[in-house]
């Protein structure tokens, strides 16, 4: 089949979540006129969901098209362990899914030859093209595929974050400039559990129970209620409960498979860009984001591809590496104190570890040469040998 050019689309992005709605905003920043096509089956861009990341972790040549996404941030942020506490001065911001539609609906709407399309169900997608599910077929010079997961999640090779979080009205006023990432000291109950507040104003939160477990089933009213419970105990009354999210995040420490590298160019979680050990995908997603914008449709692939491709799967061998020493060598309720060794460590480490952008040295010294403390010495001999700090 022969089309015009007119017809073709420089990019069609198929599926409206984090990954391509990054790469839309991108490539529109670095090339205006580009015309961009997004496909969301669903009725809206981005879900149902609450992206954080910690705002050092992002290159300062993203921040000019990135920062219209942030849309609550904290100078600082703390974390609490039954025997430490910790209060870290780096930024930490947050971006909901309606935030996040909004901001990309404003600027498509400035851009000639951007469209969205919601609702929009795709059949069959190439390296030059999809099909819709009515028949037609469009064309276009780079396909990226960023439908989420093609199977679920491996119990048998995979651990899970699972969360419960409320964005809920308080009556009375809490700190809105210091975020508390992570409260460990919460009773356990057989995972790693920490409760965390963002306080978007001086009453309004999203508060979020979540669990690094063993099996995925997510019982979500008994989770709502210790939220509410948690506030309770705080002192912190509820006037209203404004919104609720819950998912379930596999943390596999064994890959799917390599990170494809012919088109269509396979992103976001189904390609292997994201954090495994802890969901903090944002910087990654960013890092691909801007690879696609700096290079013609045409031309994504390539030794530059093959590079971040390579660090990528690097990165990740270790972060599954920490998942399976968490999960499988580390008693449940003690699963903690691999998160407090974590704390312990320098700032800065910390922030390459959530921006997966570890040096060998930094592997070597979250180790200490023996595995962190909660962990079995002899249920890690038997996984280390097999993986190393590569």
């Amino acid at each position: 089949m022969t089309s015009d050019a007119q017809d073709i689309w420089d990019l069609v992005l198929v599926g409206g979540g984090l990954q391509n709605g990054l790469i839309a905003l991108a490539c529109l920043d670095a090339r205006p006129q580009a015309r961009v096509l997004i496909m969301e089956r669903g009725p809206a861009l981005g879900g149902n969901h609450t992206w954080s990341f910690h705002v050092e972790s992002l290159a300062p040549d993203v921040r000019r098209w990135f920062d219209p996404l942030i849309e609550h941030s904290w100078l600082r942020y703390t974390v609490r362990f039954p025997d430490l506490e910790r209060t870290l001065e780096h930024a930490y911001a947050t971006c909901s899914s309606e935030h996040f539609a909004k901001v990309l609906e404003e600027r498509f709407a400035q851009a000639p030859n951007a469209e969205i399309r919601v609702g929009t169900e795709v059949s069959e997608l190439g390296p030059s093209g999809v099909r819709l599910a009515d028949g037609t077929l469009v064309e276009a010079r780079l396909v990226v595929d960023a439908r989420g997961p093609v199977d679920a999640p491996n119990a048998a090779s995979s651990g899970f974050q699972k969360f419960v979080g409320l964005e809920v009205e308080f009556d009375r006023e809490v700190d809105p400039t210091t975020a508390l990432l992570m409260d460990a000291t919460v009773e356990q109950l057989g995972a790693f559990r920490f409760v965390y507040l963002l306080p978007f104003s001086a009453t309004r939160a999203l508060v979020e129970d979540t669990y690094f477990a063993n099996e995925p089933e997510l019982d979500v009213a008994a989770v709502r209620a210790r939220v509410l419970e948690w506030l309770a105990a705080r002192g912190l009354g509820v006037k209203k409960v404004l919104r609720e999210e819950h998912g379930v995040l596999p943390m596999p420490w064994r890959p799917a498979g390599p990170i494809p590298r012919v088109a269509p160019l396979v992103a976001g979680y189904r390609g292997g860009w994201f954090h495994p050990a802890t969901g903090y995908s944002v910087p990654v997603a960013v890092r691909l984001a801007q690879h696609v914008a700096s290079h013609a449709p045409g031309e994504v692939f390539g030794a530059d591809f093959d590079a971040l491709a390579d660090e990528q799967e690097s990165q990740a061998r270790f972060a599954h590496l920490l998942n399976e020493l968490l999960f499988v060598a580390a008693e449940p309720d003690l699963r903690w104190k691999v998160f407090r060794h974590f704390y312990e460590l320098p700032d800065d480490l910390t922030l390459r570890f959530y921006g997966m952008t570890l040096t060998g040295a930094d592997k070597r010294r979250m180790f200490l040469r023996k595995p962190p403390p909660g962990v079995s010495f002899w249920k890690a001999m038997k996984i280390l040998p097999g993986w190393g700090l590569r």
